[in-house]
């Protein structure tokens, strides 16, 4: 018996070396294309994919020091492998984040954080790595950093961009050069003023990618490692929107309607980064409303019948696209309400008309 004990502990520990090794591997060639793919759909499947798998890793690595010479040494290997394909540090440096983020995923995971919780962490560990990604990016070009080069970078860029779209799309054919000019210089004067918005969704996208990532990549990877660790169930990984949260987005919807964009436009814009910020969210606690109370969990019903709603929008009936958007969200912002609303009422109404003094002593 003690014999079969220390064979498979060995065996255990020969598993765990091939699953870094591989994972260490993986996660490596998944940088590589985050560096390559930078602030690219694709980049941020590619960080997401890598940050997953890296956090897998370290559930597997063991000991602090044990993960801190891992990290070292896949650090490095993504560095130089990414520095040799792409010739610029900044890309380099960006395909790193997968570090930062599957640290940070494993270090919420072992202190049984809840997933929004890790998920509002990494958008903010991400949003400070990006940044200072920028930061580093002017000085390299230009050796100073201001926020004037930053919206100059940004109205070349958008500039550009516009041009391309405008000029390949047959309706702007017929508009005149003048027409044309001012049609581009509103869409890069909108575009900008939703820059913040953006931002943030490119870093919540890939906060929200990596926490799904991981808990496939954990219940793969893991109980093949380790034989008895148990997977993480769907129903405890979901994202739970604050209720703080609910409030402003339902007050930032409400409100934009009535901020006149011409007279004063920042308000306008504040309200319109917000509810761009806050809405894809919404949107997903709407999708979870739907696949448990309309579905009634049916989990494979509920896919046909979004991806029947994703090809209506797409292909036969682009405007039902928002409409879809608005739904979700409005039901996201009921959900997360009504339990709390429900709760404030029912407690208002118990201090306001419930008698809880005693009239025995009346004959």
């Amino acid at each position: 018996m003690t014999l079969n004990m220390k064979k498979n502990g060995k065996n255990s520990k020969i598993g765990n070396v091939i699953g870094i090794f591989v994972l260490v591997l993986a996660a490596v060639f998944l940088s590589v294309g985050a560096s390559v793919l930078f602030v690219d759909i694709a980049g941020v499947f590619c960080a997401s994919a890598a940050s997953a798998l890296f956090a897998c890793l370290l559930f597997l690595a063991g000991p602090v020091p044990v993960c801190l010479c891992v990290s070292a040494l896949s650090a490095a290997a993504s560095f130089s492998a990414a520095y040799l394909v792409c010739g610029d540090i900044v890309n380099a440096l960006a395909g790193l984040v997968y570090i930062a983020v599957g640290a940070f995923v494993f270090a919420g995971v072992k202190n049984k954080w809840p997933r929004t919780r890790i998920t509002v962490g990494a958008i903010c560990l991400l949003s400070l790595f990006h940044a200072g990604l920028v930061v580093l990016y002017f000085f390299l070009k230009t050796g100073g950093f201001s926020i004037g080069m930053v919206s100059l970078a940004l109205d070349a860029g958008l500039g550009e961009g516009a041009e391309f779209v405008t000029g390949r799309v047959a309706a702007f054919s017929e508009l005149s050069e003048a027409e044309r000019a001012a049609y581009v210089k509103e869409l890069v004067a909108n575009t900008k003023a939703m820059t913040p918005a953006l931002f943030v969704l490119y870093n919540a996208l890939a906060a929200y990618l990596a926490t799904s990532f991981f808990r496939f990549a954990y219940n793969i990877f893991i109980p093949m490692a380790i034989p008895g660790r148990k997977k993480i169930k769907n129903k405890y990984w979901r994202l739970d929107i604050s209720f703080v949260s609910a409030v402003t987005a339902a007050l930032a919807i409400v409100a934009s309607p009535f901020a006149s964009s011409r007279t004063d436009p920042m308000p306008a814009i504040i309200l319109t980064n917000l509810i761009y910020i806050l809405a894809p969210g919404f949107c997903i606690v709407g999708l979870y409303f739907v696949h448990d109370r309309v579905f009634n969990e049916r989990t494979g019903v509920f896919a046909v019948v979004s991806a029947v709603c994703a090809l209506v929008s797409v292909l036969v009936f682009p405007v039902a696209l928002p409409v879809f958007a608005f739904v979700l969200i409005v039901v996201g912002l009921y959900t997360t309400l009504a339990g709390d609303m429900r709760k404030f009422f029912e407690k208002a109404k118990k201090n306001l008309f419930d008698d809880t003094d005693d009239d025995d002593y009346i004959d």
